[in-house]
């Protein structure tokens, strides 16, 4: 008889551990919380073309990532060019920084001024703080003038709290340029994981949507099945969680006081995107514009004309993702959706990009608890919870959220695989200690005729 695994999520890390399961013969059954696959690299229909979440890209130099995504997408897919640009006091700054364009931007005494803070830096290094916050990652990277002018209210609008208050190591991954160019699937990065549950289902398996699952059952210090929120209880062998850490471990039984403490402490920020649907065509030819700046209050604009001509569908309209970041008891998070359609139209039309009159509709969608915010001595704080989970058998914990670290599509997905061998081969992977940014011995990369 073939195990029976529930995994819990179907985004980048779910979808892949459920799929390598059921590839290997499990019987698996996998809960979503939402409507649809992908978590935050889902893609939507709307207004008759594919979208995605923001600038979902998908990057890895894992030969072992890069070949199951290959083995799911097969040839559907194109390479896009990365181009991005920072927005900052009405000014488009090329990022990675580009000298020319940075001095026609600053001027001449400005520009003059920040290459020397900058130099000041190199020679005279900032001394860190033994937390080493993001401030300090930031100011070493850019000099102290240039970071006040470009990046210091950033970290703000991401997560909520001053980038003094931030870690540098993995905060700082977040703000780290990617390469050149990345594949993209023909119909939007959530059509990846949207095959893996179509596998998971042709093998038998149950994909079940707007189904969260509400705790874990134990027998003891053993994990052997769930409690939905409708309060039905399955059974299964092995569970695989990619649910936010925080509500994992906050519904365990006998949590001791410490523990619970420091799960309190670690939160997560919400994402809300809202779509504008323009008459303008080629509005700009970036893939994103990242808006540090303190004025508008958007975090990112992606325009989806410069990624897959097919996503398209022959539409010849554009549209385009502004992105928000908030706290879940913030006010905002309670807008209605033409109050966020209105901040839009606003912000957008300011930024001169598109005129007022070109912006002719727009949807919002909202995604609880999208990022982990990484506040200085968080690990402590998760080193209590991950150790008080660990002792857990027959779980496995994964994802950007289920692991509570950063995890881009590559790393959930290596992630996803690691945790379907521990269940299928006892392969023994300790998921917690995986390192994203460690490279891989034989490091590889997607091209456009496959892997290189």
């Amino acid at each position: 008889m073939s195990e029976r695994v529930a995994v819990i999520g179907a985004g980048p890390a779910g979808a892949t551990a459920a799929y390598c399961l059921a590839r290997a013969g499990a019987d698996v059954d996998v809960y979503e919380a939402s409507d649809g696959v992908g978590g935050m690299a889902r893609s939507i229909d709307l207004w008759g073309q594919t979208v995605d979440i923001g600038p979902q890209r998908f990057e890895s130099s894992d030969p072992r990532v890069n070949e199951l995504w290959l083995e799911v997408i097969g040839g559907d897919y194109e390479m896009v060019a990365r181009r991005t640009r920072v927005l900052v006091d009405g000014r488009l700054y090329d990022y990675p920084l580009r000298a020319g364009n940075a001095l026609r931007n600053l001027g001449a005494l400005e520009a003059a001024r920040c290459l020397a803070g900058y130099a000041r830096q190199r020679l005279r290094p900032r001394a860190r703080d033994a937390a080493d916050s993001l401030e300090s990652w930031l100011v070493s990277r850019f000099g102290e003038r240039l970071y006040r002018r470009l990046w210091a209210k950033y970290p703000e609008k991401l997560w909520g709290i001053g980038p003094e208050e931030l870690d540098a190591g993995l905060a700082g991954r977040c703000l780290r340029g990617g390469g050149e160019q990345f594949p993209h699937p023909r119909q939007g990065t959530g059509e990846v994981y949207a095959r893996m549950c179509d596998f998971v289902e042709k093998q038998g398996g149950r994909v079940h949507l707007d189904t969260p699952v509400a705790r874990l059952v134990l027998d003891g210090a053993r994990v052997t099945g769930v409690q939905l929120n409708t309060a039905e209880i399955y059974e299964y062998d092995h569970v695989v969680s990619s649910m936010p850490l925080t509500l994992l471990a906050g519904r365990l039984p006998d949590v001791p006081p410490a523990v619970a403490a420091a799960n309190a402490k670690l939160t997560f920020r919400n994402t809300v995107v809202v779509y504008l649907r323009t008459t303008a065509e080629s509005v700009f030819p970036d893939t994103w514009i990242d808006v540090p700046g303190p004025g508008p209050r958007t975090v990112r604009i992606t325009n989806f004309d410069n990624w897959v001509p097919s996503m398209r569908h022959g539409e010849r309209e554009t549209v385009l993702a502004l992105e928000y970041r908030c706290n879940g008891d913030e006010e905002f998070w309670r807008w209605d959706d033409a109050r966020c359609v209105a901040l839009a139209r606003r912000e957008l039309a300011a930024t001169g990009l598109v005129r007022p009159a070109e912006i002719i509709d727009g949807e919002v969608l909202r995604v609880p608890k999208s990022h982990p915010v990484y506040r200085r001595g968080y690990r402590r704080h998760l080193r209590l919870v991950e150790d008080h989970v660990r002792r857990l058998g027959g779980l496995q914990v994964i994802g950007r959220y289920g692991a509570f670290r950063y995890a881009d599509q590559g790393q959930s997905i290596l992630m996803g695989l690691l945790a379907a061998e521990n269940v299928r081969h006892g392969a023994g992977h300790d998921l917690w200690a995986l390192d994203g940014a460690a490279a891989h011995p034989r490091p590889s990369r997607i091209t456009a005729t496959g892997l290189a």
